[in-house]
């Protein structure tokens, strides 16, 4: 059913009068598989829709379960009003802004408190507020970030009591935050089994494997969710544009990244993965400007510390946290002062004092590849015992390019103190 069909509709209403038409096409010719329609009064919308349901699986032949078809009747409210709370509280959420997700929450609150069993009000306030943490958008809202995050698990709970797809794809998120990929791709499968249409919970799945190191395939999910909403948010394009980082390819990241920021301008969770790819790509005059748009008014100092005290909401497991690591770095190379090169961290490396040379070994690191031109001095570096464990580093982060530094690595890594970070910086220049 989620491979090869898929349906759309609409629904209009004049007054007290409704007309519903619904469509189940075939993914792969475009043909008509089913289609009908009904007029009527609005008072028995939730009838047709039972209705539409039982006429489309008997056009797919599908044998519904006695608790798949529970979960289908949970996911719908019991009133008018809490469906119309609901529609209004879910449209301002997808427009990604603060003033629209305050209003949202407003919405979605009015249509719990109309049907207090209406599961995906609960887990669509929960995907609000979690909206809010990862946004930085509580000042404005008039509560702190930690009121929100909490807020969110508790909706979340709520969630889980009226179980709908969209309570499974908040269940996946939750994992997501924490770095548990097996748990977010059981969840997010367990959302799309309950609604294959969802494109929610395809969006879910595109997270639980980015963070699982299958970024490509994320990306397959991601253009399902983008197919069944063709005017698609932004953290669609957010969750399109980390799995192309993921996958290293910075330069499409950069395109996706910057269309979804002309699109929506105040899609504030694009602004520091974007700042992070342009400054990777060398165009760093592009990325401090998002930094500053990110942050308006604060001085340099409060650039650099940025990537230290805004962390990104979503962890990649442990295998693959050097995804994250990279993005981070990103977004440090971005606040440095334009005159901060690599060829000027070299020179700081040379003639400098005990202190500057430490910061520029990490900072080197920071540049990954492009700061291929300083292996020699690096190499150098790890002779000297305070530089040594930040250099290791270094070279770990330039990756293959700094093969030269295979030697050198090779004679570290059965040292007590250091042992361990050479073996990972070998592994992986060594493109492993």
């Amino acid at each position: 059913m989620a491979c090869v069909t898929f349906s759309r509709g609409s629904v209009r209403r004049a007054g007290e009068q409704v007309r519903v038409n619904a469509q189940l096409i075939d993914a792969l010719t475009g043909g008509h598989v089913w289609a009908d329609r009904f007029d009527g009064n609005v008072a028995d919308i939730f009838a047709i829709q039972d209705v539409f349901v039982a006429k489309i699986v008997e056009a797919l032949k599908v044998n519904l379960t006695t608790t798949e078809k529970t979960e289908i009747a949970r996911a719908k409210p019991d009133n008018i009003a809490a469906k119309e709370a609901f529609e209004e509280g879910w449209s301002l959420y997808l427009r990604y802004t603060a003033k629209d997700t305050a209003a949202a929450i407003t919405s979605l609150k009015e249509a719990a408190e109309f049907d207090p069993e209406y599961g995906r009000a609960y887990a669509a306030l929960a995907l609000a507020y979690f909206r809010v943490v990862e946004s930085l958008w509580g000042k404005e809202l008039g509560r702190d970030e930690p009121y929100f995050w909490w807020g969110a698990h508790d909706y979340a709970e709520l969630a889980k009591k009226y179980p709908t797809s969209l309570s499974y794809t908040v269940e996946a998120l939750r994992d997501v935050y924490q770095g548990l990929a097996e748990d977010a791709r059981r969840n997010a499968g367990r959302a799309i089994a309950l609604d294959p249409n969802d494109p929610e919970a395809h969006i879910a799945t595109a997270w639980a494997l980015t963070i699982s190191g299958e970024p490509a395939e994320a990306l397959n999910f991601v253009a399902t969710a983008m197919r069944l909403n063709p005017n698609y948010p932004s953290h669609y394009v957010l969750a399109r544009g980390l799995a192309l980082f993921a996958t290293g390819d910075l330069k499409q990241a950069a395109e996706v990244f910057g269309e979804g920021f002309r699109r929506n301008p105040d899609a504030t969770a694009l602004f520091l993965p974007l700042s992070s790819v342009l400054a990777q790509l060398g165009r760093r005059e592009e990325a401090r400007q998002m930094l500053v748009k990110f942050r308006p008014g604060i001085g340099q100092k409060g650039l650099e510390n940025i990537p230290d005290t805004i962390h990104l909401s979503f962890k990649w497991d442990y295998e693959h946290a050097s995804v994250r690591e990279r993005l981070n770095d990103g977004v440090r190379i971005a606040a440095l002062p334009l005159d901060v090169t690599v060829t000027s961290l070299e020179a700081e490396l040379e003639t400098g004092n005990l202190f500057s040379q430490q910061y520029a070994v990490k900072r080197l690191g920071w540049f990954g590849p492009a700061a291929t031109q300083a292996v020699p001095a690096l190499v150098e570096a790890l002779k000297v015992e305070h530089l040594r464990r930040e250099a290791i580093e270094a070279l770990g982060k330039i990756g293959p390019p700094a093969r030269a530094a295979i030697p050198a690595l090779v004679a570290l890594q059965n040292e007590a103190l250091v042992g361990i970070y050479a073996k990972n910086a070998l592994s992986k220049i060594r493109g492993n």
